[in-house]
């Protein structure tokens, strides 16, 4: 990847400066369309810092001559070509320098989405998760406002993961003796992820009935479980933990019958061995 710096690395500052002077002529407004041309040829050679500083001449003398269109997809490129930069910035865990490229990208294209999902994505790695939940919430936004929807399902996806692993933990923290407290955090979790993505998900109604299981509220954990199981597009073996809350609900409520066949469905995995004693203690 040449740029200006590889370019002129045998020289000293100085000089640099001095060639610069000499060499960057403004651009006049008439020549921004070869701009235009020359940044797709330098793009093509790979030689992408180069592409970007045509591009941007050519956005500039587009700009002056009143030609949207050209302005547009130079500042596209640009978009899509800092994208490329900051991934390669994070791939050696340079997360503030690639958070520059992107907001670059940004600055030039807020359509272009995958530049938002990237620097809720360096955010992150750079452990300031707040601030990154907020940007994969910008980022599934942009997205679904631009026709992007894998993006937009990437972004949603890790802003799930995140508070389903705090309800998880909450509720798991303790092993079988699951307090209310445990539960009530548990429900912040997951009520901070509906303000986020408001969508319905099988994994958040699971834990909906795990906490309603917790707090006592049965008919409420059935009907979770039952919203779930519907919901549920997975393995049998990642389901069956919905059957097992349902059975277990099923069996505080004195319905052994209902427990039971629910139990059946939960004889996968980890759940096998529990469940089937249960089916066969209901049974007798």
């Amino acid at each position: 990847m040449n740029d200006c710096r590889t370019l002129f690395s045998g020289f000293s500052t100085a000089m640099i400066a001095v060639l610069m002077i000499l060499f960057a002529a403004p651009i006049r407004a008439q020549d921004y369309k070869k701009s235009f041309n020359d940044g797709i040829e330098a793009a093509r050679a790979k030689n992408l810092q180069t592409a970007v500083d045509l591009f941007s001449d050519a956005a500039d003398g587009a700009k002056t001559e009143g030609d949207a269109e050209v302005e547009r997809r130079a500042n596209g490129l640009i978009a899509k070509i800092e994208y490329s930069f900051g991934l390669s910035q994070m791939k050696l865990d340079a997360f503030d320098k690639a958070l520059e490229h992107f907001e670059t990208g940004i600055d030039k294209d807020p359509g272009y989405a995958k530049n938002y999902l990237a620097r809720a994505t360096a955010l992150k790695k750079k452990g300031e998760i707040d601030t990154a939940i907020a940007a994969f919430a910008e980022a599934a936004s942009k997205a679904e406002a631009t026709g992007d929807s894998k993006t937009a399902r990437t972004a949603k996806q890790f802003i799930r993961d995140h508070f389903i692993f705090l309800a998880s933990s909450a509720l798991s923290r303790n092993g079988s003796r699951t307090s209310r407290a445990d539960a009530d955090e548990a429900l912040e979790a997951l009520l901070m992820l509906e303000n986020f993505v408001p969508d319905e998900d099988s994994d958040v109604l699971y834990y909906m009935a795990e906490i309603h299981k917790v707090n006592g509220e049965y008919q409420d954990a059935i009907q979770a479980a039952d919203r779930a199981l519907a919901l549920h597009r997975g393995s049998r073996t990642d389901k069956a933990k919905i059957f097992y809350v349902k059975g277990e609900v099923l069996m505080a409520l004195g319905n052994n019958a209902g427990a039971k066949e629910a139990f059946a469905g939960a004889t996968y995995g980890s759940y096998k061995a529990s469940a089937q004693h249960y089916i066969e203690t209901l049974g007798k």
